[in-house]
């Protein structure tokens, strides 16, 4: 674990801890099932803007972004959360592009494009 707040502290963290793909493109109306396939919990939290989350050692420097404020404590970000081989559906996007990132883990990121 301490390899990675060293890794995530010089903005270098483990590609390996990451959202795929990248960018998904789904049209109005589809559910996207996120399934946590790692070792660790996870969020996955819709953001306006990508940013950092609610442990400030994992931030690379960057300011907590609103919507992981509160850790959680909040129950939106609770919501959120993904535990180790659970999964949880996304439905109701609206058309155009949203961001969803790791409230715990912040370079975790991807872009959801509903046309």
């Amino acid at each position: 674990m301490s390899d990675l707040f060293a890794e995530a502290a010089a903005g270098t963290p483990n590609p390996n801890w990451d959202f795929e793909p990248d960018t998904l493109k789904i049209k109005e109306g589809t559910v996207v099932s996120v399934v946590d396939q790692g070792g660790e919990p996870h969020t996955f939290t819709e953001v306006a803007n990508f940013g950092g989350g609610f442990i400030p050692q994992l931030n690379a420097g960057q300011e907590p972004v609103p919507e992981c404020a509160g850790g959680f404590s909040r129950v939106a970000v609770a919501k959120t959360r993904l535990l180790q081989g659970s999964q949880v559906q996304i439905t109701g996007l609206s058309k155009g592009t949203h961001h969803f990132e790791c409230c715990i883990h912040p370079w975790m990121r991807m872009d959801i494009e509903v046309k």
